[in-house]
């Protein structure tokens, strides 16, 4: 199959991503490395299937039904590699707000959630806005790559305030993907201290080159007590709606959830989303995200050999999950807002500031376009350089 991955899908100032660019800076094809979402089209089947729902012309209440069962089971199967039970499934109006669903269910206001910074920051966010509290245990940057301090996270578990674990994998944003040994510390951590994971998949889809993430679901003894989160969202591009699916194997925990979500006001999902999820999730949404994740991994292979090349002392962590870059500056940079003001203003670069997920001094790079605004990209910032 052909798919256009060289199309920049128009933006208006509704836009999210766009809200700190100059006027018309998309408009005259400029690419923003902000944010997280594709900057091409959606892929077919979900335009497809918008098509025909606007054609039929019905947008109403709308439940999950055997179809859509089948359709999140067998997408956990062939795009994720394990078994999923149709019973586990839960929709849900969104990640962070199943989050903050689970927080209200299990974190009492004197209580609290655990990250490992530097991580997405509306993790922390739904807490403080529940007025929760909380605990930060960095990981640790080795050798390239970075680790999970599991000593600080069994302090913080051993509290008798801490009740929830937010687990992001791939972790965002460093782009890096945790293995089933890592995995394996943590669910015997969390059920050691009675801590329930709230597991954040939904970069999962796009793990690169040959490397898979694998489901907290997998990992034994995490079955019990955890919550794993998947979503269109980033694989297909459509961050607009807000549309999740909870799969939470333990009946007792799944009921609650389920029981919370109600009161949180949540009366039946989204109808496009519904119809974009049948789409997506079939052969032709599968062939689709495997052309997308090669041109996300060619993309980051250009920036990984720009820096090699012109910036040997910029450390480039992640590649391997999600369609994000961790990019170190503090060798060349001693303040942030300079290492900003020098990538949009002299290089027309459009990046993340570290600082948002607790990285001051880095930059995070979303590599989810045309291969030619890299090229054009990198060009800019070689001029930039000298």
């Amino acid at each position: 199959m052909t798919f256009d991955f060289e199309t920049i899908v128009q933006r208006n100032s509704s836009s999210l991503i766009d809200k700190d660019l100059a006027p018309g800076f998309s408009a005259a094809g400029g690419a923003s490395f902000n944010g997280a979402e594709p900057l091409y089209p959606v892929a077919p089947a979900i335009r497809g299937a918008l098509i025909r729902m606007a054609e039929n012309g019905r947008i109403g209440f709308t439940l999950m039904d055997e179809p859509y069962r089948r359709a999140v089971v067998g997408w956990m199967r062939d795009a994720r590699g394990f078994a999923a039970d149709p019973d586990w499934i839960v929709p849900t109006l969104g990640t962070i707000f199943s989050l903050a669903t689970a927080i209200r269910l299990l974190v009492a206001e004197s209580e609290s959630i655990i990250v490992t910074p530097p991580v997405y920051n509306r993790y922390e966010q739904a807490a403080s806005r529940l007025r929760r509290k909380t605990v930060k245990c960095p990981l640790l940057a080795r050798d390239g790559r970075y680790a999970m301090d599991f000593g600080a996270i069994g302090r913080a578990m051993a509290r008798p305030d801490a009740k929830l674990f937010v687990l992001c994998n791939p972790h965002n944003p460093i782009g890096q993907i945790w293995g089933r040994g890592e995995l394996e510390r943590l669910a015997a951590l969390a059920f050691r201290h009675g801590v329930t994971v709230f597991s954040d998949e939904i970069f999962a889809e796009n793990s690169l080159g040959g490397l898979a993430t694998p489901s907290y679901l997998t990992v034994p003894g995490a079955a019990g007590r955890c919550i794993v989160a998947t979503s269109l969202g980033k694989a297909f591009g459509t961050t607009g709606f807000n549309h999740a699916n909870m799969l939470i194997p333990d009946a007792g925990l799944r009921e609650a959830f389920a029981d919370r979500r109600d009161r949180d006001h949540f009366g039946s999902m989204d109808p496009v989303a519904y119809e974009c999820l049948l789409a997506a999730y079939s052969p032709e949404g599968l062939a689709w995200l495997q052309a997308s994740n090669d041109v996300m991994l060619r993309n980051m292979d250009a920036v990984r050999a720009f820096l090699a090349e012109h910036l040997p002392d910029v450390r480039a962590y992640g590649g391997e999950g999600g369609y994000i870059l961790w990019l170190d500056w503090r060798a060349r940079f001693a303040r942030e807002a300079d290492l900003m003001d020098f990538l949009a203003h002299r290089a027309s670069m459009h990046l993340d500031a570290g600082s948002h997920y607790g990285g001051e001094g880095f930059a995070r790079m979303s590599l989810a376009c045309p291969e030619r605004c890299v090229a054009v990209a990198l060009a800019s910032l070689k001029e930039a350089l000298r």
